[in-house]
């Protein structure tokens, strides 16, 4: 699976900057795409938003075949009637999505900047690293954390999803169907009166805070966002509710069926 994962993470990111390069050299599209998000530094804004959005998805589907598949499997008894720590071996899961997700979000770095040189040379003619400098190197961190923090919402949410089905395909089903859904509410109740306020309060709309680009099949566009601070709270309550839910059913769970 991982292997098939990375094959996948390598053409979305070659087909997202490949389209956007074809998109920003074609006179009909023009003002479609602002091309300094295909040049660096403002390739990375593309890079990390492009990350979040194939990580989500991915690291659902990797996540809850991780959790859940361990009971289709048999394993999770077995391993659990030997040592007899539950809470120790569900941390050790999401410990290990940590990791993941966090190696996900580099390697995606890898392929994106070696694409961004590509289009960077194409657009500009050569690459430079004037742009480096304290402020710079401040902000990647930033955008790297965020990446990582609102990805681990997601394969939180996909973890609950497979601990309360005990199989892989309700985590899938669950954590992809919720972003789905999730992604039509926002769109729809940004543009109402009375409801505007509901994706402020949703895992989505406060992703985009995080990890933003103003334009772009990515873009938060002219949307109000909710602020910084607002989108931290809100998703790490989100966080601990679905770690302390995971925890509560997998303590309560009879394992022995």
């Amino acid at each position: 699976m991982p292997w098939i994962m990375l094959l996948i993470l390598v053409a979305f990111f070659a087909l997202t900057f490949m389209s956007f390069y074809a998109m920003v050299n074609d006179p009909e599209m023009g003002g479609v795409l602002d091309e300094y998000y295909l040049q660096f530094p403002d390739a990375f804004k593309l890079i990390f938003s492009t990350a979040q959005d194939i990580g989500i998805i991915l690291l659902i589907v990797l996540a809850a075949s991780m959790v859940g598949n361990e009971y289709g499997w048999g394993t999770v008894r077995y391993t659990l009637s030997r040592s007899g720590k539950r809470l120790e071996y569900l941390e050790a899961k999401i410990g290990a999505l940590l990791v993941v997700t966090v190696f996900t979000v580099l390697v995606c770095l890898v392929i994106g900047i070696l694409l961004a040189t590509f289009t960077t040379g194409q657009l500009v003619g050569e690459v430079s690293l004037d742009f480096l400098s304290v402020a710079f190197i401040g902000e990647f961190v930033r955008m790297f954390i965020w990446t990582v923090f609102t990805i681990m919402v997601y394969v939180l949410l996909a973890v609950l999803f497979a601990v309360l089905g005990r199989s892989g395909l309700w985590g899938i089903a669950g954590a992809l169907g919720y972003h789905i859904m999730e992604s039509i509410i926002v769109g729809l109740f940004y543009g109402a009166d009375i409801l505007s306020k509901v994706p402020e309060y949703l895992i989505g709309g406060n992703t985009g805070v995080l990890v933003f680009v103003d334009t772009g099949p990515f873009s938060s566009g002219d949307i109000s966002l909710p602020s910084v601070l607002h989108a931290t709270v809100t998703l790490c309550i989100y966080s601990l509710v679905f770690i302390l839910i995971s925890f509560y059913l997998f303590q309560r769970r009879d394992l022995t069926a």
